[in-house]
């Protein structure tokens, strides 16, 4: 009988809540190469993240080195720029048999924090060292997974990584018959998911809208509940964060809601756009060139010039405005994303493969 191919799928996380964006992606290709005989499958959450970085960086090499004591074949990675890093070292040394694969979502510079100069000079040298040890990963990586034609561009250009090795799937959504056919009153106005740290001008954006239309109320779902914008966006009232929620909440939300606005700068393929659309919400968003790959032309998705956080508004309220019509376009423009998770999969097992026959 032939040995297993050992794979750890590392990132994401076990507990039943919301699953965004690249873990989303690496969730459900993780569900689909367990169905492949010859693969044995392992999940292994990303390390704990918290505020304090000197322990964030502790879980993420004691998270890394459990990893590697598995004696994987393959690891598909995407454990945040800490745990990626961590294991980039730690790969060094203790298995370099085991080949890495990374999906790339989308190009994204590292940003500092707030600091003192001490704090500033520490964080800077604690950057570059994690740029770098990321970098060494897309080097050595027989393959790297994008989601999208653009982000393939951006990141061979961005990071300066040549584009055959830049492995093109796409993307998908799934959402439970249950979840999509069980409508709700639509009470929430205007809906927001995902990562608070990547949306830019939200807070201007939210003030504008509150003055054109003082009766309307906001919703917002994902990371960052304790960030300063939360309270920012309290003050302006009308506003609700529901922090972490599970999948079933998330649906929940979307089905209650009419506009979902998503004013992210960096998007490789925005899969809650996917999700927004799927479920009737029209949607306003910054003009990115992908949205304009993956979904064409449609009135649906109203998108607006990076930083006219007034353009913004009044799109928003547009849509609300003209909720009714913009709903069933939506419907038939998220039609238009027909991958399956199985064909995602796919394209990811069949590389793995290939570069193992090479080896």
């Amino acid at each position: 009988m032939q040995e297993k191919i050992r794979v750890v799928v590392y990132g994401g996380s076990n507990e039943k809540e919301i699953a965004l964006g690249g873990h989303l992606w690496l969730t459900k290709v993780a569900e689909q190469l367990t169905c492949y005989e010859n693969l044995e499958v392992i999940r292994v959450p990303g390390p704990r993240i918290g505020k304090n970085r000197i322990k964030n960086l502790v879980n993420a090499y004691i998270q890394g080195f459990k990893v590697l004591k598995m004696r994987p074949n393959v690891i598909l990675l995407d454990a945040g720029k800490d745990g990626n890093a961590a294991l980039s070292l730690l790969h060094v040394f203790l298995s370099k048999r085991s080949k890495i694969y990374l999906p790339l979502h989308h190009y994204e510079p590292m940003r500092l924090g707030k600091h003192n100069w001490i704090g500033n000079l520490f964080a800077k040298i604690l950057l570059h060292v994690t740029y770098k040890l990321n970098e060494r990963l897309w080097k050595e990586a027989p393959a790297l997974f994008v989601v999208s034609k653009h982000a393939k561009e951006e990141i061979a250009e961005k990071l300066k990584i040549p584009e055959n090795k830049l492995v093109l799937t796409g993307n998908s959504i799934e959402i439970s018959e249950e979840n999509y056919i069980k409508e709700m009153r639509r009470n929430i106005d205007f809906l927001c998911i995902g990562r608070i740290g990547k949306f830019s001008h939200l807070i201007d954006i939210w003030k504008e809208i509150r003055k054109i239309k003082p009766e309307a109320n906001f919703h917002m779902a994902g990371i960052g509940k304790d960030n300063p914008i939360v309270s920012e966006l309290e003050k302006i009232g009308n506003f609700m964060h529901h922090g972490i929620v599970s999948e079933e909440e998330k649906a929940a939300l979307f089905k209650s809601s009419k506009i979902f606005i998503f004013p992210s700068l960096y998007e490789g393929f925005g899969i809650a756009i996917a999700e927004a659309l799927k479920y009737g919400c029209p949607v306003v968003a910054w003009d990115l060139p992908v949205y304009k790959e993956i979904w064409g032309e449609s009135e649906s998705i109203r998108k607006v010039k990076i930083g006219d956080h007034y353009k913004f508004a009044t799109e928003a309220i547009f849509a609300l405005e003209n909720f009714d019509r913009l709903s069933e376009s939506a419907r038939r423009t998220a039609k238009r994303l027909n991958k399956s998770w199985k064909d995602i999969s796919r394209v990811v097992y069949d590389t793995i493969i290939q570069n193992l026959k090479k080896v």
